[in-house]
């Protein structure tokens, strides 16, 4: 051990045994610098996470990951605070905890004390030595006992997530066993936590964009309705008044000025329609307004084929679903681009897409499948087309279904399922 030697940071030869800079040996020295390196990997990684736009859930769930990775950390947690509540937007590590807002909120009315709440309303990290012992002994934590006793973990930190000036949300880090977070550590969790408040922040701002964006839409369609359909119906109150007054009893009228008053009328109605329609096919595809779904489909299928030379089958259940017009243009955004994906990605010469229902009961879910013969899908795919991919899984959930996406034989299959009931109350 003696005759080995490491270079320092500052370039020196030191025996293996002891840093003179430290105190410490330079094993642990050196062990220090790799965690340092795992570290700043991980934010990296991070960053680019948040930098990539996908869903916030996503997004959380990678920082969460990248946390545990670079750490000694049994789980960790990325909570959302939002009108007085806290719900789990990001976590790794954890199994079962779908329903922790319900058990957190059921042992906060038991009266448990909650060290991440108390991060989160001072803005302040907190680290508590030997958490996970005291947690399971507090009857008031009893909702809970499950999902937190499942980890192997020991001591907790909690990190705020604050982001120009206000908190959004808390990091909690659950460590393993003989493990309590140093100053290092500690920086590290609060540069994860900047990176997750970022991100919230951004979604944040994207959902108060799309929420302008859709009044601004109304405002404007409000507008061309008052601009063209409106005042033509207006005209067509007047012009029927005159034609009625024009065929009052004991009032003499030719025919042809009653029928240049019907005319007019009927310019007026024919305008007014072609206005409104304008005006829907601008809210929604033409082929599904058209065609419906399974035609819209077909029609896009054929499209494709003609375009790019891949033969496109689709196929519809006998008594293809009922589904409200919003969802069925969602489902169709999402044909275009599994399709649009298998053209650029899979090298294929074939694909499939089918439209019907699922589940034990007859009907019960929705299904919509795009599978295709091609490559396959490998991480590098989806990292590079994980915009479309979040916007596809977007449009499931937006109805409380599913999306799946995987290798399945020499290809790709998309599946998305969503509730029937769901489909037929709307969103």
């Amino acid at each position: 051990m003696a005759g080995r030697v490491v270079e320092s940071g500052a370039g020196c030869a030191v025996p293996v045994a002891q840093c003179p800079e430290c105190g410490g040996s330079v094993g642990a020295v050196v062990e220090d610098a790799r965690h340092g390196q795992r570290r700043l990997v991980a934010i990296a990684r991070a960053a680019g996470s948040v930098a990539d736009a996908a869903s916030l859930s996503v997004t959380l769930d990678v920082v969460a990951r990248e946390v545990v990775q670079a750490e000694q950390i049994a789980a960790v947690q990325i909570l959302r605070v939002e009108g007085g509540s806290m719900r789990v937007v990001g976590k790794a590590g954890f199994t079962g905890a779908e329903d922790f807002t319900e058990r957190f909120e059921e042992c906060r009315r038991l009266g448990a004390r909650m060290m991440f709440v108390e991060a989160f309303a001072t803005r302040r990290r907190i680290v508590v030595a030997h958490r996970k012992a005291a947690v399971l002994a507090d009857p008031r934590w009893a909702p809970l006992h499950a999902i937190m006793g499942a980890p192997a973990w020991d001591s907790f930190a909690a990190v705020p997530l604050v982001v120009r000036g206000r908190a959004v949300g808390v990091l909690n880090a659950f460590y393993e066993p003989g493990e309590i977070p140093g100053p290092a550590a500690l920086e590290f969790l609060e540069a994860m936590a900047d990176q997750a408040a970022t991100a919230v922040d951004s979604a944040d701002l994207l959902a108060r964009s799309r929420h302008d964006a859709q009044l601004a839409e109304r405002a404007r369609l409000a507008r061309e309705l008052h601009d063209s359909v409106v005042q033509q119906v207006f005209s067509m109150r007047m012009q029927a008044k005159a034609l009625r007054a024009q065929v009052e009893p004991g009032r003499t009228s030719s025919p042809e000025r009653v029928r240049a008053v019907a005319d007019e009328l009927l310019d007026l109605a024919q305008n007014a329609l072609a206005d409104l329609r304008g005006l829907v096919v601008a809210l929604h595809p033409v082929e599904l307004l058209e065609n419906g779904l399974a035609g819209a489909v077909r029609q896009h299928a054929h499209s494709v084929q003609t375009a790019s030379g891949l033969r496109v089958d689709v196929e519809v259940d006998d008594r293809p679903p009922e589904l409200p017009t919003e969802l069925q243009e969602d489902l169709y955004r999402i044909v275009q681009e599994a399709l649009h994906n298998v053209v650029k990605h899979a090298g294929a010469s074939r694909a499939r897409v089918r439209i019907g229902t699922d589940g034990p009961r007859d009907g019960d879910h929705v299904l919509v499948e795009v599978s295709d013969d091609g490559i396959g899908m490998d991480a590098g795919a989806r990292r590079a087309d994980a915009l479309g991919l979040v916007s596809m899984r977007e449009r499931a959930q937006r109805w409380g279904g599913l999306m799946e996406i995987g290798n399945e034989g020499r290809g790709c299959r998309v599946r998305v399922r969503v509730p029937a009931a769901r489909a037929e109350g709307g969103r």
